[in-house]
This record gives C-alpha cells, sequence and structure tokens, in this order.
C-alpha cells in the first residue's frame, strides 16, 4: 500500500494535522519508504511539534478526509 500522507488528532491543541511524506520525508531515513515504521513516524511527529500522548495518527494514500454526518 502507497503510504503518503500521515494525519493527526491533536487532541492537545484542538487540530487535525495531515503531513505529506513527499514533502516531510525526505529529512528522515525510513527503512522502507514505502511502508515506514511507527517508531519513525512517531519521531516525525515530535518533531513537527506533537505529543504523542496526545495524539493519534494514521498513515493512507489519499489526501481527503471524509466527514460522516450524523
Amino acid at each position: 500500500m502507497d503510504f503518503t500522507y500521515i494525519t493527526v488528532l491533536d487532541f492537545a491543541s484542538g487540530k487535525v494535522c495531515q503531513y505529506n511524506l513527499a514533502d516531510v520525508g525526505d529529512n528522515y531515513l525510513f527503512e522502507d519508504k514505502d511502508e515506514p515504521q511507527a517508531e519513525e513516524v512517531e519521531q516525525l511527529l515530535i518533531d513537527q511539534g506533537h505529543r504523542l500522548k496526545d495524539c493519534e495518527w494514521m498513515m493512507h494514500a489519499d489526501p481527503t478526509i471524509n466527514q460522516i454526518k450524523l
């Protein structure tokens, strides 16, 4: 699977952030460019100013964030 984007729910800031690995990934030496490991992604998030205990994140290929209406 092509993991191109990381979307972060940052509960401390109340924001949803999205990172494109094509933009920020060059600063990191991911062992497997097609499927970075959780530890590698977590370091990227820390470097972007997130506190891991206050975040949930996911990797995905589609930059669209779909909303579910209740």
